[in-house]
């Protein structure tokens, strides 16, 4: 599992087997035994994931401008994820990524994406916590002054606020919105 591997271990290591067929390439379902063995979905029947190619990603997801994000979602499942998730972490659309997570399941490598989706909202926006901090607050946590005044973060981390401040939302998401 990818949870056994540091951050800087993930860097290194070539590949790593696939999570859900655990490098099988077959996908089998021990609670269900009348579902037949297939390829395994996640991985392609391939049974594992290459590195992050990190040059490869941030340039999949850099705006035509210094410093901003493309408007477009990317084609690649990773790239999708960095920058779906750094639109949430950062603010500029703070609905729950889901679909984006499903894209890669299975991916042993989504805790260093994890890591490359902050540090890129974190440059992009200025911050890594405003999809969380809003979920948070609706979720009943209690959240900090400086957070209910609106001083540390963008007006779509707050109670109410908009939840997308750029109008990039992808078509196949809108549906979030209504």
């Amino acid at each position: 599992m990818a949870d056994a591997y540091t951050l800087e271990q993930l860097t290194e290591i070539d590949y790593l087997p696939c999570t859900r067929c655990e490098g099988s390439t077959i996908l089998t379902y021990k609670t269900m035994p009348d579902i037949a063995p297939r390829p395994c979905p996640f991985c392609n029947g391939r049974g594992h994931f290459h590195r992050v190619d990190l040059s490869f990603l941030l340039d999949r997801i850099k705006g035509r401008k210094a410093g901003t994000l493309r408007s477009k979602r990317p084609d690649d499942d990773r790239a999708w994820y960095v920058w779906r998730m750094a639109r949430f972490h950062g603010g500029a659309d703070v609905t729950m990524p889901m679909t984006a997570s499903f894209a890669v399941t299975g991916d042993p490598y989504v805790p260093y994406l994890d890591k490359v989706a902050e540090a890129v909202a974190q440059s992009v926006y200025g911050t890594e916590r405003a999809g969380s901090l809003r979920w948070a607050h609706a979720m009943g946590h209690e959240v900090s002054d400086a957070y209910m005044r609106g001083e540390i973060l963008p007006p779509s981390a707050m109670p109410g606020g908009p939840v997308v401040l750029d109008n990039h939302k992808p078509y196949s998401e809108r549906a979030e919105l209504v």
